[in-house]
């Protein structure tokens, strides 16, 4: 047993390590022994496998013994940028995948970032073609290069039954007879190009195990109806992306354009699609997740016309009204503002949680939203900047969540403008059973926010107990203001000049810049 440095030293020159210990100062250590040399080539491959790429490269210069050694690494991450030009990129894949021929190594994972341009080989399908067929398990492929001329990916990649991982970026996917990726749980399909609908359709359905996908699409990538079909499917993001570098032109024909999901199993859903005129998905469960940003193919001026797609919003709603989480964009909602005007929205009896931006014309509008949302107890409203002479009139209906389920609310930013401040108050005046109300202020001046304090002084607030917490950007420090409500804060007007002073005193410690957190609490009289 080692007890101490002197024991280690002795232990170090019975094992002839080094002929002398410790070192000469300036020196370097001379081994009679390179330990790490007598590993197991199997053993120090997978010791580099945690380097990055280039640097494992780099070991091949130590001695003639590790000058093939990284090439046995199962997993190989190259960046074309980091060569000198497309030749060195190619000849260096080149030369590797003829040692993996060689030596019949495999390859488990392979991330490959290139950039082509007009005159260069297609080479990155012949890479591929050789890899999975020697038991692949991670592919991310990356090909910066212009919509003209993307590489169709080899039939061989459509029947690699080891795969696991799989990323596509910017490459073409033709027809093929066949689709056997059985152990494939996650999938990236990004700015590619299909043969056709049913290519990419049979791509997602031919996966018994996928469980994560993602798709960005190009507005000229061949699909007329995305079907997702799938059992196993737990989290799907669909988005677009419009080319503004490939020569872009707008001829993307919607007519009968739409997307379709059949996925029980999803609980996240994404949806950011302005292209596409008609979505129809299957029920969610009740743990659903939903993201969406989508306008049925309604834009601009045309807006009004959501009583031509009553039936197109009507189902898109349906599906997803047993949903727990809703993410909602400005877009989106203005339509259903619309659409709110023909016919009520569904109920949504699940949700519990409700993250939305609202456009200000939309704003007037929130309480009929909130009827739909009967147990609803976290609220995060996202607000456009208001104009100083705009006007915001609430209905004086309180929602049933209001009353019994809504707990957070959260409202940003907030520069104090008076409708902005009616909002305030309509949350602090009619929320039973509210616990916390974080406002994040957006001022453009400091001398506006003592004024949005002494405003939420003045404000009856319905529950008996709510924590108010005030969250505003001193210079370049975010400093967090709480104030704590434990009953009804009521200030009479002949108190005001002594809270006054408070205020500004608290306001001249925040103007110092001090990251800090300042707690006040509070009790007054209940006013009735």
């Amino acid at each position: 047993m080692l007890r101490g440095y002197s024991d280690y030293i002795e232990y170090m020159k019975t094992k002839q390590v080094c002929r002398e210990w410790p070192p000469a100062p300036g020196s370097y250590i001379s081994g009679r022994e390179d330990l790490i040399s007598k590993l197991p080539d199997s053993l120090i491959s997978e010791i580099l496998m945690y380097l990055p790429t280039k640097e494992a490269v780099r070991t091949s210069v130590l001695s003639t013994r590790w000058k093939s050694l990284w090439l046995l690494i199962p997993k190989l991450d190259l960046v074309a940028s980091e060569f000198p030009d497309s030749s060195a990129f190619v000849n260096f894949m080149d030369r590797f995948i003829d040692f993996s021929r060689e030596h019949k190594s495999c390859l488990h994972k392979l991330k490959l970032s290139s950039r082509k341009n007009v005159n260069d080989p297609h080479c990155v399908a012949r890479w591929i073609d050789f890899l999975v067929r020697r038991n692949l398990q991670h592919l991310d492929v990356e090909c910066l290069v212009n919509r003209k001329f993307l590489e169709e990916m080899p039939l061989s990649l459509y029947v690699c039954d080891t795969l696991v991982y799989l990323r596509l970026h910017r490459v073409s996917l033709g027809k093929f007879e066949s689709v056997s990726l059985t152990c494939l749980k996650t999938m990236h399909l990004e700015e590619n190009v299909y043969a056709n609908d049913v290519v990419l359709e049979s791509l997602i359905s031919s996966c018994p195990l996928l469980e994560h996908l993602s798709i960005l699409r190009m507005v000229q990538d061949n699909v007329k109806v995305l079907r997702v079909h799938s059992q196993t499917l737990t989290s799907l993001r669909i988005d677009f992306y419009f080319g503004e570098d490939d020569d872009y032109v707008d001829d993307f024909d919607k007519k009968d354009s739409g997307v379709l999901i059949d996925a029980p199993r999803l609980d996240c859903l994404s949806l950011e699609d302005h292209c596409s005129k008609s979505f129809v998905i299957s029920s969610l469960s009740s743990p659903a997740k939903v993201d969406t940003d989508v306008s049925f193919d309604l834009v601009g001026s045309v807006f009004r016309n959501v009583s031509l797609k009553r039936s197109v919003v009507r189902t898109f709603l349906t599906r997803l009204s047993g949903i727990r989480d809703m993410t909602m964009s400005g877009t989106t909602l203005k339509i259903l503002s619309y659409y709110i005007v023909h016919e009520p929205l569904p109920q949504f009896p699940n949700m519990t949680h409700f993250y939305a931006v609202f456009y200000n014309s939309d704003l007037q509008k929130l309480p009929i939203f909130l009827e739909s949302f009967p147990n609803l107890k976290s609220l995060v409203l996202e607000l456009e900047e208001f104009e100083k002479n705009e006007l915001l009139i609430l209905s004086s209906s309180n929602p049933k969540c209001l009353m019994s389920s809504l707990e957070h609310v959260e409202i940003q930013p907030i520069s104090g403008a008076e409708p902005e401040m009616k909002l305030v108050k309509y949350f602090l005046e009619n929320s039973a059973v509210l616990k916390n109300f974080t406002l994040r202020l957006g001022c453009k001046r400091m001398d506006e926010e003592p004024i949005i304090f002494m405003e939420l002084l003045r404000f009856m607030r319905c529950s008996a107990s709510c924590e108010v917490d005030v969250e505003l950007e001193v210079r370049v420090t975010l400093l967090h203001l709480s104030f704590r409500f434990l009953s009804y804060l009521s200030i009479q007007s002949h108190a005001f000049p002594k809270k006054r002073e408070s205020v500004h005193s608290l306001w001249k410690i925040c103007e110092g810049g001090d990251d800090r957190r300042l707690l006040i609490s509070s009790t007054a009289k209940t006013q009735r």
